[in-house]
């Protein structure tokens, strides 16, 4: 999660201008606008690490219903041959000289009637298990959606940071004409022209660099949805503006969102059962100090070449059947089984401190999730009081420039303010956005725009 935070943050505060040269891809005949439901619903079916975390949990069932199969008997047969040369034991226990082959036939079966509760403890510790697995699944496909809307919202964030480049743009466009109207009146000189060429060459290229960080976020988005190709490929921009932001400020406190957390979040729940299963695991061990008691039970019978009887005679007359009761009462081992039970008690100390140190880290992600979604806002609020100034001073700077009254060096200084203004506003606000929706996600709410 901290990782996720970072990559954002670095991407929204840097917003590096990075030009990149792709090789044309496949065209998408599949080509629509994606929405952020679409992007997180595509990615957690495609994406690897779910996928991986998907075979693990088949993995967990296959062991529950292996511990609940050994319950029932098992059965076994056998069949055997050989030949003896010289001095061979026949069918009525003597020796004779004869060259004799021989065959048998062996059923067997065997039940555990009491393993010191064994069994039914490691039924438990499959079950267990099993929902540790599916917390872990649910985890990883929440960390997916959380990193999908990181790279949907740097999407939305780099595009209408390619709109202020735009407007930016037509600004200069427009002042270079006006400068070239005044100079051919005479009203200013003829470097006014120059500076004002110099102004729109360089907001274009400002503009063809955020087209092209634009290109690379969605690229970026396309490849972690794990698509064959990001030709074609575009989201929907939802309408994020002042009023929604605003709604988005309902934060609750922080004990309120760490008490929602730490029942809903799919890692805690994690820890909580394998907290139970290393319990379950200190009986499995105690079981070790109990008698065990099995039943069995078999059939056999064989056929001998020197006897002068048939072959089904001999199987019906030489058959013996038998059946029988154990008991295993375990007296000294080494120690092995009191060692075990101690260290299947330090593995659950160990899990209650994982458990522990998970809701500490719980709790500080949470809390600074708030308090950075706080200064957000305050920050975005700034940013918005400051673009309505610049505004302001950039209209008045403008109606100087219409009039021939300005020079094109304070025009510029008015429009960079501007320009920064409204970067920082876009900044701002997604950043608010992202913090806000990071609260959701520890209350455990859809992560939706």
């Amino acid at each position: 999660m901290k990782r996720i935070l970072c990559m954002l943050l670095a991407c929204l505060i840097a917003a590096p201008r990075l030009a990149a040269q792709t090789r044309p891809a496949a065209q998408d005949t599949t080509a629509r606008t994606w929405s952020l439901d679409d992007c997180i619903r595509h990615a957690q079916e495609h994406n690897i690490a779910v996928r991986q975390r998907s075979v693990a949990v088949q993995e967990q069932e296959v062991q529950l219903s292996t511990a609940r199969f050994s319950r029932l008997p098992d059965l076994n047969a056998s069949v055997g041959a050989d030949a003896s040369f010289g001095r061979v034991l026949s069918s009525d226990n003597t020796y004779q000289d004869y060259n004799q082959q021989s065959g048998s036939l062996n059923i067997s079966a065997s039940m555990p009637l009491f393993q010191g509760f064994r069994i039914n403890r490691q039924i438990e510790g499959g079950r267990l298990d099993l929902a540790a697995a599916v917390q872990d699944l649910e985890r990883i496909r929440e960390d997916v959606a959380v990193n999908v809307m990181s790279l949907y919202l740097q999407v939305l964030y780099t595009r209408e940071l390619e709109g202020v480049a735009e407007r930016q743009a037509a600004l200069s466009a427009r002042q270079e004409t006006r400068s070239r109207e005044l100079v051919a009146t005479g009203r200013q000189p003829e470097s006014a022209l120059y500076e004002s060429s110099a102004l729109r060459a360089k907001d274009e290229l400002t503009l063809t660099q955020a087209r092209n960080d634009l290109q690379l976020a969605l690229l970026a988005l396309s490849q972690a949805l794990d698509r064959e190709s990001a030709a074609g490929f575009d989201v929907e921009t939802p309408q994020l503006d002042s009023l929604a932001v605003d709604a988005m400020h309902r934060l609750g406190s922080p004990d309120a969102v760490y008490a929602r957390a730490e029942q809903e979040r799919p890692h805690i729940r994690a820890e909580l059962l394998r907290v139970e299963s290393r319990e379950n695991a200190v009986d499995i061990a105690r079981s070790a100090l109990y008698p065990t008691i099995s039943l069995s039970g078999g059939y056999g019978t064989g056929v001998y070449s020197a006897d002068k009887e048939h072959f089904w005679a001999q199987m019906r007359n030489n058959s013996r059947e038998y059946v029988g009761l154990s008991v295993q009462i375990p007296i000294f081992n080494r120690r092995a089984s009191r060692n075990n039970i101690r260290s299947a008690r330090l593995a659950l100390r160990n899990q209650e401190l994982a458990l522990t140190e998970a809701r500490q880290a719980l709790r500080k992600e949470i809390e600074q999730a708030y308090y950075n979604a706080e200064a957000a806002f305050a920050k975005y609020r700034s940013a918005d009081e400051a673009l309505r100034s610049a505004r302001i001073a950039f209209a008045y700077e403008e109606r100087k420039a219409e009039a021939g009254r300005s020079t094109i060096f304070d025009f510029g200084e008015a429009k960079t303010r501007m320009e920064r203004a409204e970067s920082e506003l876009v900044q701002a606000k997604y950043e608010f956005v992202f913090r806000s929706k990071i609260l959701d996600y520890y209350r455990g709410e859809p992560l939706t725009l």
